[in-house]
């Protein structure tokens, strides 16, 4: 199974050098076999880009998954739809276009709530596929709908609400569970958990994606990167706001775990 980042806060590895690859605060995957585009970044023009040097033309997604409403993963929608020629599936939370904000700077509160509308979709021909509970894309692949807080608490960081619309992306891998998020704020134990509970499996074979470490305390980083030891994934991809702190913290945790991965473009 082959996902590529498309979008990451980081671009560290030499080959992005070579392949002209261009970072930016946001987070885009892309899951060639299933030809799902999950999340596009803030601004679309990394996403294009990357696409590009990747070799992937954007008519080629048949679905477009928006882990939750946030203006650093839906960003680049309207980047993406006018580059393309024809229609695709979008999937995201029925609270799409609720406002979202964010405390910045000083107290100020910061608008990150998406930039389009719904007669802006409709006008380029996106199916908008609006859900709370678990929806399946095919055998083997379901975006979570909204993730129970059951397991352990939200990571939020500066946003203002517990970002209800938080979905993660579960694939049945012959290893285990395969989960893909944008930024986390469901917290790492309650997309976990609802992830074997959803796909039956019991084993965690690789987690990708944002794992909003950023803001959290010294202890609730030990209990997520003890929770992930003990679960002995194969892969680890902390992007986004994971943080350059929190991509260490999971360094030294699962060091000496075969396949940890923490560089990303």
């Amino acid at each position: 199974m082959k996902i590529t980042i498309l979008v990451d806060n980081y671009a560290t590895q030499l080959s992005s050098l070579s392949r002209r690859l261009l970072s930016e605060w946001g987070f885009a995957a892309y899951l060639h076999d299933y030809k799902i585009l999950y999340d596009t970044g803030l601004t679309g023009m990394a996403l294009l880009n990357n696409m590009r040097a990747f070799g992937i033309d954007p008519n080629e997604p048949e679905y477009l998954v928006i882990s939750h409403r946030h203006i650093d993963h839906t960003g680049g929608v309207k980047a993406l739809l006018n580059a393309r020629s024809r229609p695709i599936k979008m999937i995201a939370h029925t609270n799409l276009f609720t406002k979202a904000y964010a405390t910045g700077e000083g107290g100020k509160l910061e608008d990150i709530s998406v930039d389009f509308t719904s007669d802006y979709l409709e006008s380029k021909g996106v199916e908008l596929i609006l859900i709370k509970e678990p929806y399946k894309i095919t055998d083997g692949v379901i975006v979570s709908g909204e993730i129970p807080r059951r397991w352990g608490p939200s990571h939020t960081g500066a946003v203002t609400d517990e970002v209800p619309d938080d979905m993660a992306l579960y694939i049945k891998h012959p290893n285990g569970l395969i989960a893909v998020t944008g930024c986390g704020h469901s917290g790492v134990e309650n997309i976990v958990e609802y992830g074997f509970q959803l796909t039956g499996l019991d084993r965690l074979y690789a987690i990708i994606g944002g794992l909003h470490f950023m803001g959290l305390g010294e202890d609730r980083i030990r209990q997520v990167t003890n929770y992930l030891v003990a679960k002995s994934p194969s892969v680890v991809v902390g992007t986004h706001c994971t943080g350059i702190l929190g991509i260490a913290a999971l360094y030294n945790a699962m060091l000496g775990q075969l396949g940890l991965v923490v560089l990303v473009l």
